[in-house]
C-alpha cells in the first residue's frame, strides 16, 4: 500500500474494556457516574423470576443528574445475561419514591448484581433494598442481602462495595459515599452518594447564545486554545478523562452541542452538521477565539473536519477519532434506521423527537466525498479503534485523502477509545499537538 509521505502510526497497546471480567481491581476511576453494589449468588435460582426494589430521593441536582436502580446477571462463561439500568426513565424528587426492576435469572447464571447508580452533580439517597424471587406460580420469596437499610456501619463484613461488581472495586473521583442519618426512608440511616463540581455540571459553567440556541460551556487551564467536541448522544462530560491532563498545557474549551447536555434545543429545526459548524464558529467568535486546536470524537470529529473545510482560518491542529464523512461509513447503519422506525412508532406525544433527530443526523449526514478532504490545510490526525463503529476502510481512505495527515489505529479498540484507554489516547493526542 502506497502511503506517499504520510506517517502511519500503529499502537501496540491492548485496551481493557470495563465490560471484561478480570481479576479483582481496586482503583479510583474518573467518570461522571458512580455505583454502589452488592453481588448475590443465584446459581441455584436459574429460571426464577426476580424483582429488586429500593427507595430513592435526590437533592441539589442539576439538569443532567440521574439516580436509579440497576441489575445485572453474570454467567458461567463470563458473559452478561439480564442487564437493566433505569437511569433514562427514573424521575426522582426530594421525596422518597420506591422503584423496581423485574427480570428472569438466565441459564448458566452465577451472580445477580444489584446496585445504586447516580450520575453528575447532586446528593443521591438510597434506602430499603429488597430482592425477591419466585418460580412459576409460587409466591415471592425474599433473598437475604447484606445491610439492606444501611443501618450497620460500613466494614469488611458489609457486602456493599463501590463499583459495578465483577470483583471490580473502584471509587470514583468527585463522588463520596457514606451511610447518612439525613431523613432515611426506613430506620436510622440510608446510603448517600454525593458529587460536586463534576465536568459538565460545574459552578463555573456559562452559556452563550448563538444561532437560536444557548450553548453551555466550561473552560479549564491556560495557553493555546484547545476545543473538545463530543459525539452524537454525548455531552462534554464524555471528556472527563482528558480535561485534567490537557489543561496542564492548553486552554481547554468544552461545549455541549445543541440539544445535548445543558445546551438548548430548537424544536422543529432539523439537526444537521452544517447547522452545528455554524454554531461552533459563532461560539468561537463570541469567545474571541481566533484559532484553536480541535479534538473531536465521533460526531465531534465530523464537526472538526467540516470546520477545517469551511472555516480553515479557525482550525489549528485537528484530531478526529471515530469520525466518518458519509453515512455508509458506519458499520451498523441499518440497525440505526430500524431504531428510528421503532422510536417513531412510539412517538405520539413527541417524546422521542430529539432522539429521532439525533439518529437521523448520522443516518442522513454528512455527505462529503473523499476528494473534499483534499482542501484541508490543518495538520490532522485521524484515529480509530480496529473494531470501531466506523468501517476501517472508510477511516483509511479519509486519512489518505487529507494532505500530510497522520493515522492512529488502536488494536482491540472500539469507538470509545477516549474512555476505554484514556492514558494511551491522551499520550497520542498530546504528542501530536506538541510536535
Amino acid at each position: 500500500m502506497k502511503l506517499k509521505n504520510k506517517l502511519l502510526i500503529f499502537s501496540i497497546y491492548v485496551l481493557v474494556s470495563c465490560t471484561k471480567i478480570n481479576a479483582q481491581e481496586s482503583s479510583e476511576k474518573i467518570q461522571d457516574w458512580a455505583s454502589y453494589s452488592q453481588s448475590l449468588d443465584v446459581s441455584d435460582k436459574v429460571g426464577y423470576e426476580f424483582r429488586i426494589s429500593a427507595d430513592i430521593r435526590t437533592e441539589n441536582t442539576k439538569k443532567k443528574s440521574k439516580a436509579a436502580l440497576w441489575a445485572r446477571v453474570d454467567k458461567k462463561d463470563k458473559k452478561v445475561g439480564f442487564f437493566q439500568n433505569d437511569a433514562a426513565t427514573t424521575n426522582t424528587t426530594r421525596e422518597w419514591k420506591t422503584f423496581e426492576i423485574k427480570g428472569v435469572i438466565d441459564k448458566d447464571a452465577t451472580v445477580l448484581n444489584i446496585g445504586a447508580f447516580c450520575q453528575n452533580t447532586g446528593d443521591f439517597y438510597f434506602d430499603n433494598f429488597k430482592v425477591e424471587v419466585k418460580k412459576g406460580k409460587q409466591k415471592w420469596k425474599a433473598i437475604a442481602i447484606s445491610n439492606p437499610n444501611f443501618e450497620e456501619n460500613s466494614s469488611k463484613d458489609d457486602l456493599w462495595k463501590n463499583g459495578i461488581g465483577r470483583n471490580q472495586i473502584a471509587t470514583t473521583k468527585n463522588f463520596t459515599t457514606e451511610y447518612s442519618s439525613n431523613n432515611p426512608s426506613k430506620g436510622n440511616k440510608c446510603l448517600l452518594i454525593q458529587c460536586k463540581n463534576i465536568l459538565g455540571s460545574n459552578d463555573s459553567g456559562k452559556f452563550i447564545d448563538v444561532n437560536g440556541v444557548s450553548l453551555y460551556y466550561e473552560i479549564y487551564g491556560e495557553g493555546e486554545p484547545l476545543l473538545l467536541l463530543h459525539g452524537n448522544g454525548q455531552s462534554m462530560s464524555s471528556f472527563i478523562n482528558q480535561v485534567e491532563e490537557y489543561s496542564k498545557y492548553y486552554k481547554v474549551i468544552l461545549v455541549d452541542c445543541r440539544g445535548r447536555g445543558n445546551s438548548t434545543y430548537q424544536k422543529g429545526v432539523e439537526l444537521t452538521f452544517d447547522l452545528q459548524i455554524d454554531d461552533i464558529k459563532l461560539f468561537l467568535d463570541k469567545l474571541n477565539i481566533e484559532k484553536t486546536h480541535i479534538v473531536g470524537w465521533s460526531d465531534g470529529g465530523i464537526i472538526g473536519l467540516l470546520m477545517a473545510i469551511k472555516y480553515p482560518e479557525k482550525v489549528n491542529k485537528l484530531v478526529a477519532t471515530g469520525a466518518n464523512i458519509f453515512p455508509d461509513g458506519i458499520v451498523d447503519l441499518d440497525a440505526m434506521k430500524k431504531t428510528v422506525l421503532d422510536l417513531e412508532k412510539d412517538n405520539l406525544e413527541h417524546k422521542n423527537d430529539l432522539v429521532i433527530n439525533l439518529y437521523n443526523l448520522d443516518i442522513k449526514y454528512p455527505n462529503l466525498e473523499y476528494a473534499d478532504l483534499g482542501v484541508i490545510k490543518s495538520k490532522t490526525l485521524i484515529m480509530a479503534g480496529d473494531h470501531d463503529e466506523i468501517k476501517s476502510n472508510h477511516t483509511l481512505k479519509m486519512f489518505e485523502s487529507i494532505p500530510n495527515a497522520q493515522l492512529a489505529i488502536l488494536p482491540n479498540g472500539s469507538h470509545y477509545i477516549p474512555e476505554e484507554n484514556p492514558k494511551l489516547f491522551n499520550e497520542i493526542v498530546l504528542n501530536f499537538l506538541k510536535y
